[in-house]
């Protein structure tokens, strides 16, 4: 009896310490501390939180947005041990997942205290992430992927103009540019949940993402007056006073494409962008 004792106690010994490991394996997590090192501590997000919305990225591993018990969110990727804090959020969702060149961009809609509207720029590839914090607190933005999928356009409505955030080669860069034609800065909302436009879609130039208006195709020229009969003396005259007219005045017919190619409307005009720098975080350390 004695022996079986033993033995049913390194039994459990071995079960509890089995069951502990794993809990530090799938329960640990690491945070910045704000002086350039992390914290390593128990993972109350993974254990006894809500995962709110899952995303994937380019090379096929997903992300997870997840609140933790005492309300704060954050987001982890599957197999990385650190933790992307959301600290000063008390409401998180994701808005948009794009690929965007080599990384995965995804812009994470929250709200702070004193502040409806803020969000989260995080460009993700493999566990590397860098990470943007944007928003007027009381615009949604329009986001736009370029054609190419080289870069994407975040616009803020600024009064008469727009202040854009351009993501593209792992850069962040803000410029204020013109409104394009058929915008109106002052619709609200200026961006649904989607973070799409939610006025009237325009149509745009292959390869280009400045909004410009496709100008319509010109007009077709007018069918040429029936000719004179042959052998007709009384046409032969005016025929030789037209055909001096038409020389000597200048192609009058071409005015009017002249005008509409001047005042067709012109791309936004770009100021100098400034680069936003990142918070760089490597989820393997």
């Amino acid at each position: 009896m004695t022996t079986y004792k033993i033995f049913a106690s390194a039994h459990w010994r071995k079960l509890i310490a089995g069951v502990a490991v794993g809990v530090l394996l799938t329960g640990c997590a690491m945070t910045p501390n704000g002086r350039g090192g992390v914290m390593v501590g128990l993972d109350t997000a993974e254990l006894f939180g809500t995962p709110m919305s899952t995303f994937r990225l380019r090379d096929g591993t997903e992300g997870v947005l997840r609140k933790d018990p005492q309300g704060k969110y954050s987001i982890k990727l599957s197999q990385a041990f650190r933790v992307v804090p959301l600290d000063k959020a008390i409401m998180a969702r994701v808005a948009r997942v794009e690929n965007v060149g080599e990384r995965t961009v995804v812009i994470v809609e929250t709200q702070e205290r004193n502040c409806a509207y803020r969000y989260e720029v995080l460009a993700f590839q493999g566990t590397d992430v860098l990470q943007w914090t944007v928003g007027n607190c009381k615009d949604r933005p329009r986001v736009e992927l370029a054609v190419d999928g080289k870069s994407l356009n975040i616009d803020f409505p600024n009064y008469n103009r727009l202040s854009r955030m351009i993501y593209t080669d792992n850069r962040l860069l803000n410029a204020s540019v013109a409104v394009p034609p058929g915008v109106d800065t002052r619709a609200q909302p200026f961006a649904d949940d989607a973070l799409r436009a939610t006025g009237p879609v325009i149509a745009t130039m292959p390869g280009s993402d400045s909004g410009r208006v496709i100008p319509a195709p010109p007009a077709a020229a007018p069918a040429p007056s029936a000719a004179p009969k042959a052998g007709s003396r009384a046409s032969a005259k005016p025929r030789r006073q037209e055909s001096q007219a038409r020389a000597a005045a200048p192609a009058v017919s071409s005015l009017p494409a002249q005008r509409t190619a001047a005042s067709a409307p012109a791309a936004p005009m770009i100021f100098q962008a400034e680069e936003i720098k990142p918070v760089v975080i490597d989820l393997r350390k």
